[in-house]
């Protein structure tokens, strides 16, 4: 004969069976969450490695444009170009969309053309930059010294630091930092450093005439009477391309700039330096639209 349960052990047992529910529910709660965890970032991961290679894959094409360029049309080199085309902005890809940037990178005076030895030239257009951007002589001549002294900079923001927002936007619209010494591409300068560089009524004419017809040329110039003004040309050699890639929730974006070097077999066309995400220098392009 069974003996009955007295009611104060049957609740202790309905407690402990409670309790033993609610910590084994917690244990699979936790083990769910933590493969959820681990699936996300699984995902993750996969979605980063897709979006990082249509990066690179972007990083190709603009270098493959390039290269063709080179090729077929060295005489000049303006957005109108078929190597400007590539650029796209929001087109959907597998999974998400991609963005693709690509500028001449020579449409602004390079900083470190002040290290040119023995040719003042440089450094007295760098000193007329500064003035236009209002930033004060002294200023200006202690930055060629410490260009000059630590050697060439990577990007403009070791100089913006010193420099009130609105005048380091305003130098940044005239001014980059590339490596080497490269000359300004008429087809390419910003209206500032145009106007710079020519008389303002003269470069307000010569950007109309090049908003026209896409480029300017030695006879464009000869038409208004002015010459090319020392280092400059109407050809680049340095190129920038950025690149983002969506998949599902995971960005990955990059910058590249991109320098054709002359060889013996003909034209190289190269990435000279890479950034990722946050690392992207300022004066890299933005994507339009």
């Amino acid at each position: 004969m069974t003996r009955p349960v007295p009611e104060r052990e049957a609740g202790m047992i309905l407690v402990n069976v409670l309790m033993f529910v609610a910590i084994a529910s917690g244990l699979v709660l936790l083990m769910i969450n933590r493969e959820e965890v681990a699936l996300d970032r699984s995902i993750r991961s996969r979605e980063a490695a897709r979006a990082l290679a249509v990066v690179r894959g972007g990083e190709l094409s603009a270098l493959s444009a390039l290269q063709r360029d080179a090729r077929v049309a060295p005489e000049a080199d303006y957005p109108g170009e078929p190597w400007g085309a590539i650029s796209e902005n929001g087109i959907a890809i597998e999974g998400g969309r991609f963005d693709l940037a690509i500028a001449d990178a020579e449409g602004r005076f390079n900083v470190n053309s002040v290290r040119r030895e023995l040719d003042p030239i440089p450094q007295l257009l760098f000193l007329r930059i500064a003035k236009a951007a209002g930033i004060e002589e002294e200023k200006a001549v202690a930055a060629i010294a410490l260009i000059r002294e630590k050697g060439p900079v990577q990007d403009l923001r070791p100089l913006a630091v010193f420099l009130p927002p609105e005048q380091a936007a305003l130098l940044a619209r005239m001014v980059t930092a590339l490596p080497g010494d490269t000359a300004i591409n008429l087809n390419a300068a910003t209206p500032e450093l145009m106007a710079v560089l020519f008389e303002p009524s003269k470069a307000q004419r010569l950007i109309a005439l090049r908003n026209r017809q896409g480029y300017l040329s030695k006879d464009d110039l000869a038409r208004e009477d002015v010459t090319a003004p020392g280092g400059t040309r109407f050809q680049s050699d340095h190129y920038w391309v950025r690149t983002r890639a969506t998949i599902g929730e995971t960005v990955q974006q990059g910058a590249t700039l991109i320098q054709r070097i002359k060889t013996d077999q003909g034209v190289a066309t190269v990435p000279v330096e890479r950034w990722r995400n946050a690392a992207i220098p300022p004066e890299v392009p933005g994507f339009g639209g």
